[in-house]
């Protein structure tokens, strides 16, 4: 594209800053900040125009590079569809991440990780070798330790539980490519989905492995330890990236290689993923903790996403799903960021019985991201439904029912939640808490785009 190597360009980008900052002193706050915020602004630009320009009707562009060509490390890269489209968003995500961090946290131990994961995320959904791909995803968990680390409080359950299912994960999916490698003697994605794959050992290994990612019932109670105990940049990657990576895989590695194996059994998957999304909504009734409740939304909403793959010939809709998941979590985590500040607490019994008030801007905050939680119309999260909606009821009306009831269960506890909690806020005169406007900034630049996106969603749906 452009006769220019542009997915290697955009993959360095971050790394570049990283080199900068690291020359910069500890103490030059302002210049360390300013470094990660114009790498991750211009490689968001870059991504961004790579996304318009993309022939989205072409077979994927490849890029090869003489590096290791002969070897199973050999390095490929390439745009697809689906990267061409998911990239920015992760760019975004990790620009909104650094305009977050507030002055007295503003250390390179802050920034370096999260430009390193930036470019791990960036390489992972431009990989077309299949042992790239895998280290790509597995060495974003590196900087991912980093960030929880610095967490104070509350961080050991939280990078225990992370680092635990990851590697499970993670030793699933290789096992699965090393049967891949065996089978069709070639790392080449590309390659590997003409071949195609016969052994079905490999698709419930990499069923096991993704589904722990995604994740999905029975092993998705790590994803609410690791949110509610990590700080909120963690939380807001955590949700906008790493759980995605299982979504690339769905896309590159089961969907070419392994979907007539997943329709003969895909009334036992959507059975596992209702299941899934009715024991998050059960325990979503339990939870006092609010970053709890949106812990479990997350697990709702991307398991709906992964419906809308099932019931649909193209990954247009479940692209748009997974990018509206990407938006709408950071809002809701920032939210409940907000909400602690105010309150010195999160959870809904303690904030109950508080008396006093909170700011107006705050209160408007609060009350767009629950909006946004229970798909309010004109926003991302009410049109992915529509279309998880249009694409189980291919498959079965008693599931699009079951479903819907779900959903309809989910929607009516966050109203009470919001009515019984928050609703009746009154600003205090004597309480002054006022956000940075670069904070107000960042949450405008995620609603924008929600309501963007699900009032022009046919832009994203060509």
């Amino acid at each position: 594209m452009f006769g220019l190597p542009l997915a290697t360009i955009i993959t360095l980008m971050p790394i570049i800053g990283i080199l900068f900052i690291a020359l910069i002193e500890e103490k030059n706050v302002l210049g360390i900040k300013s470094v990660a915020l114009w790498t991750t602004a211009f490689t968001f630009c870059f991504s961004l125009i790579v996304s318009v320009a993309f022939d989205y009707s072409a077979k994927t562009i490849t890029e090869e590079v003489a590096i290791f060509s002969k070897s199973p490390l050999e390095y490929k890269v390439g745009i697809d569809n689906f990267s061409a489209m998911f990239v920015p968003i992760i760019c975004l995500i990790c620009f909104i991440c650094i305009l977050w961090i507030t002055k007295h946290k503003t250390r390179k131990i802050f920034f370096i990780p999260i430009l390193l994961f930036e470019t791990l995320a960036i390489g992972a959904f431009y990989a077309w070798n299949l042992f790239l791909l895998f280290i790509f995803i597995e060495a974003s968990v590196i900087p991912m330790y980093v960030l929880m680390s610095q967490q104070k409080e509350k961080s050991t359950d939280a990078i225990l539980h992370f680092m635990l299912y990851t590697m499970i994960s993670a030793l699933l999916i290789l096992i699965a490519f090393i049967l891949i490698y065996l089978e069709t003697q070639t790392t080449n994605i590309k390659a590997i989905q003409e071949i195609g794959v016969k052994n079905t050992a490999v698709f419930w290994l990499l069923v096991i492995g993704i589904g722990i990612k995604m994740p999905i019932f029975p092993f998705y109670s790590w994803l609410p330890i690791a949110h509610v105990k990590s700080q909120t940049i963690c939380s807001v990657l955590l949700a906008s990236i790493v759980l995605k990576f299982s979504s690339l895989l769905i896309v590159r590695i089961i969907q070419p290689l392994l979907m007539g194996t997943l329709q003969e059994s895909i009334h036992l998957v959507i059975f596992v993923i209702m299941l899934s999304i009715a024991f998050a909504t059960a325990q979503l009734l339990f939870q006092k903790d609010i970053k709890s409740i949106f812990a479990h939304f997350s697990i709702i909403h991307l398991n709906s996403a992964f419906l809308i793959m099932l019931g649909e010939m193209k990954n247009n809709g479940f692209t748009f799903a997974v990018m509206g998941h990407s938006l709408l979590m950071p809002v809701l985590f920032f939210a409940s960021h907000l909400i602690e500040k105010v309150y010195n607490t999160r959870l809904i019994p303690q904030i109950k019985s508080m008396t006093g008030g909170v700011p107006k801007n705050i209160k408007t905050i609060t009350f767009a991201a629950f909006g946004c939680l229970i798909s309010a119309p004109f926003t991302w999260g009410f049109i992915s439904e529509i279309l998880t909606f249009q694409s189980i009821v291919r498959v079965s009306h008693f599931y699009a029912f079951s479903f819907g009831l779900l959903i309809l269960i989910s929607i009516t506890y966050v109203i009470h939640i919001y009515n019984d909690n928050f609703a009746f806020w009154k600003a205090s005169a004597n309480e002054i808490y006022l956000l940075d406007t670069h904070k107000k900034f960042a949450i405008f630049l995620l609603f924008f785009a929600i309501f963007l996106g699900g009032i022009f969603p046919k832009i994203l749906l060509l």
